[in-house]
């Protein structure tokens, strides 16, 4: 402002031309004259700094598009530029929504936005051993959100349920613990509903698995007498079931922070966020759309009455002990608490191994330690070796890697596709 203040009042003094003073100040003198011209009009005060914004544009934004979006992201907060966009495309019917960029700049505007810094990813994006749903029901996936305290100081533990191929939240159960017989009347009456589904994958945390023979627990082995396979994910590998720890993440800030007053309100609440993230919350997976346009009830019904397992007539059916153990050919073999009360099928392979088997379903071998010690059973079930992993392309392949045919799948690592589900009699 100085140097423009000079700039006028040597053009005013006529001691030098302008032409001059333009070269001297190093501006051009179109610059030059403009300044004359404001000085002439306005004075001193028309040499103050103007802004550039345009008088007119007509790209800009209307005011009701932006207060529909404003009002949006209120109601949804953490909802994105791209779900937002889908969003007055689809419930407010506008043709031409803004671009997600704008979106962007007017949710930062407002302050309803701050630009942050993407970290890179820590973990691989998923598991090629792992079921590529191709249809609703053919993969669910379950899990407990980290429990958290209620208003009234009452634990809280929800029981999530997820359709892997439409990302539809099937249950969002606020329950007091995770113990089995609770957990399993809740699957119970879920399953009345939605109906069985083929697979249902989960982590290894109680009460899914155990540190038995096959990973196997006492929920899990519910789910496999009623025709459905379970698929373990790695240890410690959350992003095997990504999809499922992503859903937690909106769960969490949307429907826990700040915790309910008791269980009873915090069901209601999760009803509420089940509603709105199968019913209006586009997905990018599904094209923006919402999961409820994907999903459908599953055909196969839930058999009400625990009938007894069928084996073929070469397996030899035996009743485990209300102690976890198996007796066969005069030695007693500890096969585990959860498989009390079952009936298991033993079978003499091509090897001379017997081979125990549930279901459909080879947990290992039984042999005998003649060299054990005093504190070393004498009998034992060797449980299967894992298969080795399949070959994975460098790290240093990058997204061309990646992006290449996977291999053939490879057989679960505790599940047998030879040999189809035992019927019920």
């Amino acid at each position: 402002m100085e140097e423009t203040n000079r700039f006028v009042i040597l053009a005013q003094s006529g001691r030098f031309s302008v032409t001059d003073l333009c070269e001297q100040f190093g501006i051009s003198r179109k610059t030059g004259y403009k300044h004359l011209e404001r000085y002439a009009a306005l004075g001193l005060a028309g040499l103050q700094r103007r802004s550039h914004r345009p008088h007119h544009s007509p790209q800009r934004t209307a005011a009701a598009v932006t207060a529909l979006l404003l009002a949006e992201r209120r109601l949804h907060r953490t909802w994105g530029p791209k779900k937002l966009q889908a969003v007055l495309a689809a419930k407010h019917a506008i043709e031409r929504s803004p671009a997600c960029s704008t979106i962007a700049e007017i949710l930062r505007r407002h302050g309803l936005s701050v630009r942050r810094r993407r970290r890179p990813g820590a973990f691989a994006a998923g598991n090629a051993d792992l079921t590529q749903p191709a249809q609703p029901n053919e993969v669910w996936t379950v899990d407990f959100k980290g429990w958290f305290i209620l208003g009234n100081q009452q634990r809280c533990d929800p029981l999530t349920v997820c359709d892997r191929y439409s990302h539809y939240v099937i249950a969002c159960d606020a329950r007091p613990n995770q113990q089995f017989k609770s957990t399993r009347r809740a699957f119970r009456g879920l399953m009345r509903h939605h109906g069985l589904p083929e697979i249902i994958r989960c982590d290894l945390g109680s009460p899914f698995a155990s540190h038995g023979l096959g990973r196997l627990s006492s929920l899990s082995l519910w789910w496999i007498e009623q025709g459905i396979e379970v698929e373990f994910t790695r240890p410690a590998s959350p992003q095997d079931n990504g999809s499922h720890e992503r859903m937690h993440r909106d769960l969490k800030a949307e429907a826990v922070e700040p915790p309910s007053v008791n269980l009873a309100a915090q069901q209601r609440r999760f009803e509420r966020w089940r509603h709105t993230y199968n019913h209006e919350r586009p997905h990018e997976s599904l094209d923006q759309q919402p999961p409820v346009d994907f999903y459908q009830p599953s055909a196969r019904r839930l058999g009400e009455d625990d009938k007894p397992l069928v084996y073929p007539p070469d397996y030899e059916v035996k009743l485990v002990s209300d102690s976890g153990h198996l007796a066969h050919e005069g030695r007693n073999y500890h096969v585990g608490d959860a498989f009390a009360g079952k009936r298991v099928g033993l079978r003499l392979n091509p090897a001379g191994q017997t081979e125990l088997h549930f279901a459909n379903v080879q947990l290992g071998h039984l042999a005998f330690d003649a060299g054990g010690g005093r504190f070393q059973p004498a009998a034992y079930v060797a449980p299967l070796r894992p298969a080795p992993a399949p070959n994975r392309p460098p790290a240093a392949a990058g997204r061309a890697g990646r992006e290449q045919a996977p291999s053939p799948k490879p057989l679960p690592k505790y599940i047998s596709r030879k040999q189809p589900p035992i019927p019920s009699p």
